[in-house]
């Protein structure tokens, strides 16, 4: 549209251009952009509009149009300057891995940087929990400061474990978690720009509430030479708060009970208090339990201590901690949770309660296996050139990095070339940059694993980076530039699966040629354009592992129709030795799968896990109404009852038969059960009813699933999906 302007008149928040000689185009961006100039002369720029979300034009006569800008004109609103402070360093590295993830897939990537816990929590605690969530009164609000039940709980512990006498009614408060204890104590008692002590190396996070807070950090030292205790004589004695942190996170070291006792001393001669985040206080790779402050004499009146059930109760999702420290110290701490409101679930409480009574000798249980998998990552960095050793207390390993390397450098270098993710020592202070952290967030098996693959890369602990051939440092500092380069695991995997379906597009034509028609419905379909989160054949999804409480990796395999026999057989005889039910009294395997009889006129999807074990199965044919129906679904014999092995089977088996159904074009699937106990898990899946049918004299109710609803399920089921 061609417009001519002389002048501008603007009206509130509408700015009118009349037009009588110059010609003008007005860009077809034009309502999209937010601020608009109209040049109505060869040098001269009269109008302007901001935040055009609007453009309308009126012609007047053949000399001249009106143009309307709809829109507000504002000032941008500015993000408060404290986010601005934040090196948002945990944030930093966790992107860095989410990056590796679509590079080479999230299933290579094996993750021992995050301080979370692969373990389930105490089983007595995990039944309290759940038998709390049906009583009535666990819904409603309840005290900030916790329940006496749990405040109770709490003080018989610290008597057991630190001989440490304390009030279960004012000087214990219950927290969700270790970090919003601490943000509720600077709440309490700094002031702005009060200056707060904080250990480095130490937890990134205090960093980050101290921004929060709009306070000053000041780093005071923790030196391999000093034994990663503080030196109180050259530490500030101007701060307000003095962070303490034993075992130590990330070094994993002990503070003697002289430690506490110099820490208590220096924050009564300077008015400074101390907050003594013990998080690991029971994970131990001696069996030696480490002292805490409260230990030491007076602590009460110049210290909190903060007990989390993170890490050795594997409770870190529920959100729980509890704060100890006299009266008067809980009572403002109390008063500064009023500020923002708020409480611990009372199922969380008692569950964590009951998990400090330690009635199932979990935490020696716990420290079993942390022990055994820092053995074997210590055996295995020996191995490869490293002077790695155990520390006394948590999960972590704080291992030296080569010479010549910053720590994100070689954190970036070890999960590009191996897909294995460290924590970068930076991430703790300046004094962690020679180091990365270690975290047995991970099976032995995937320990050995990773360092396998470390080896395989060529990765050394002993060699120091100009050492390294000249394409390697290169490809280092592009990592370190952010300027490395792979492209994209699943969009690649996607593409290729793409041109596997046209082959075997071509393979299904030869097969059923000559067959009747109706075996169409099994062919992909022509340049077919289908949803990303498709569940595609041969791809690995997550199930978990309802017995150990991890989650494992599966493959799904189709057999095409009219297959080879030798894969048929294959199957059969696994299922026929594999699901014998002499130990599965109570489970159905269909009679199918225990004579090996198969349909060489039907599709086949099996879900196997990785020690090749099949976990579910089901066929699809096709029947005299033309439409494709699903038959023979069965789990495992170990994946049936209440105490089935694997989670989510069956599921994965219908989200693979669904995604063939979309890649040959089929927009209806069926099926027929006379077992009312399924119906409902069909419902949940998003099936329909569909009427009856009669198979064999028997009564079945009829499910179907349309396209829409296979999509919506497939959206459902993504979260499962691995690349």
């Amino acid at each position: 549209m061609l417009i001519k302007a002389v002048n501008i008149l603007e009206t509130n928040n509408q700015t009118f251009t009349k037009v009588p000689f110059f010609p003008y185009q007005i860009p077809n961006s034009i309502k999209t952009k937010k601020s608009v100039r109209l040049q109505v002369s060869e040098d001269k720029v009269i109008g302007e509009a901001e935040c055009v979300t609007k453009l309308n034009y009126k012609r007047i006569n053949s000399n001249l149009i009106l143009v309307s800008f709809y829109g507000n004109k504002f000032k941008e609103i500015e993000p408060a300057e404290r986010l601005k402070k934040s090196d948002y360093k945990i944030s930093g590295y966790i992107n860095e891995i989410a990056k590796a993830r679509k590079f080479y897939g999230d299933r290579s990537v094996i993750d021992m940087s995050m301080g979370n816990p692969d373990l389930r929590p105490p089983k007595n605690a995990q039944k309290i929990l759940t038998d709390k969530v049906s009583d009535l009164w666990s819904h409603r609000y309840n005290a900030p400061k916790g329940d006496s039940y749990f405040f109770q709980a709490a003080a018989n512990w610290m008597k057991k474990r630190f001989n440490i006498e304390v009030n279960p009614q004012s000087e214990i408060m219950v927290t969700s978690g270790a970090s919003d204890a601490i943000d509720h104590i600077f709440t309490a008692y700094a002031n702005y720009n009060d200056k707060v002590l904080v250990p480095d190396p130490g937890y990134s996070l205090y960093d980050d509430l101290i921004v929060r807070h709009d306070l000053r950090k000041e780093t005071y030292d923790l030196l391999p030479e000093n034994g990663y205790q503080p030196d109180f004589s050259k530490i500030s004695t101007d701060a307000k708060i003095m962070i303490l942190n034993y075992p130590n996170n990330p070094t994993g070291v002990f503070a003697p009970k002289k430690t506490y006792e110099e820490a208590v001393k220096f924050a009564k001669e300077n008015g400074i208090l101390i907050i003594h985040d013990m998080d690991n206080s029971e994970i131990t790779h001696t069996g030696k339990k480490p002292a805490g402050i409260m230990q030491a004499e007076g602590a009460k009146d110049v210290a909190f201590e903060i007990h989390t059930f993170s890490k050795a109760h594997s409770m870190p999702g529920l959100r729980v901690a509890f704060a100890v420290s006299s009266k008067k110290h809980i009572d403002n701490l109390l008063n500064a949770k009023y500020l923002s409101g708020g409480s611990v679930y009372i199922p969380i409480q008692y569950a964590a309660a009951q998990a400090l009574t330690d009635d199932e000798g979990y935490i020696t249980k716990v420290n079993k296996i942390y022990r055994n998998r820092k053995n074997t990552a210590i055996k295995r960095l020996n191995e490869l050139g490293s002077n790695a050793k155990a520390t006394d207390g948590t999960y972590y390993l704080w291992v030296e990095i080569p010479k010549g390397f910053t720590s994100d450098e070689f954190f970036k270098y070890v999960l590009h070339k191996s897909q294995i993710a460290f924590t970068p020592g930076n991430v703790f202070g300046k004094n962690g940059d020679n180091f990365f952290r270690i975290v047995m967030s991970a099976t032995e098996k995937q320990i050995n694993t990773a360092f396998d693959r470390i080896r395989d890369a060529g990765i050394r602990f002993d060699i120091p980076k100009e050492q390294l051939r000249a394409n390697i440092q290169s490809e280092i500092e592009e990592m370190a530039n952010n300027t490395y380069f792979v492209k994209n695991k699943k969009e690649c995997d996607y593409r290729k699966y793409l041109q596997k379906l046209q082959i075997l597009r071509e393979e299904m034509l030869i097969r059923i040629k000559n067959k009747d028609p109706k075996f169409n419905l099994f062919i992909p379909e022509k340049n077919l354009i289908l949803p990303r989160n498709i569940l595609m054949n041969e791809q690995y999804v997550y199930l978990q592992n309802l017995k150990d409480g991890q989650s494992e990796f599966a493959q799904i395999k189709d057999i095409h129709p009219f297959n080879n026999s030798e894969e048929y057989n294959t199957l059969m005889n696994d299922l026929k030795n594999q699901w014998k039910t002499e130990k599965y009294q109570q489970a159905k395997v269909l009679s199918a799968y225990k004579t090996g009889v198969y349909y060489p006129d039907a599709a086949y999807f099996i879900l196997r896990t990785e020690d090749n074990k099949i976990q579910a199965i089901a066929n699809l044919e096709i029947q005299d109404d033309c439409n494709l129906w699903i038959r023979g679904l069965n789990t495992a014999p170990w994946n049936q009852g209440k105490d089935k092995k694997y989670k989510n089977c069956a599921r994965t088996i219908f989200a693979r038969i669904i995604s063939y159904c979309l890649e040959t074009g089929n927009n209806t699937i069926k099926l027929a059960d006379d077992n009312p106990q399924n119906y409902e898990f069909y419902k949940s899946l998003g099936m329909k009813e569909d009427g009856i049918r009669f198979i064999n004299g028997h009564k079945n109710k009829v499910f179907k699933f349309e396209k829409n609803d296979m999509e919506e399920y497939l959206n459902k089921f993504q979260v499962n999906l691995s690349y």
